[in-house]
């Protein structure tokens, strides 16, 4: 089953890579109407999605392959924080 996963790899990483354009797209536009957070939700997963899926697509050297790491765990960090505050915010009010 995963032998038929592995072929269209590619194809998953490109299309991951479009919603992230999309959603920087949108937290750039949309930013005079949305509540901070919702803008650095939205940054920071089109941040966290590119720097896991642009490896995959583009040959990076060895020397750039941990500080991508490091800023895809840490742009994914910033939006389950971004997440928890959303969360919290419409739980309250």
């Amino acid at each position: 089953m995963f032998h038929k996963l592995h072929k269209h790899r590619e194809k998953l990483a490109y299309a991951l890579i479009a919603v992230a354009v999309l959603l920087f797209l949108r937290a750039i536009f949309r930013a005079h109407a949305m509540p901070l957070a919702e803008v650095l939700l939205d940054a920071s997963v089109a941040s966290s999605l590119l720097a896991r899926n642009v490896p995959r697509v583009i040959d990076l050297p060895m020397q750039y392959a941990y500080p991508v790491r490091c800023i895809e765990r840490f742009t994914f960090g910033v939006a389950i924080v971004c997440f928890i505050a959303l969360f919290l915010r419409r739980l309250w009010a």
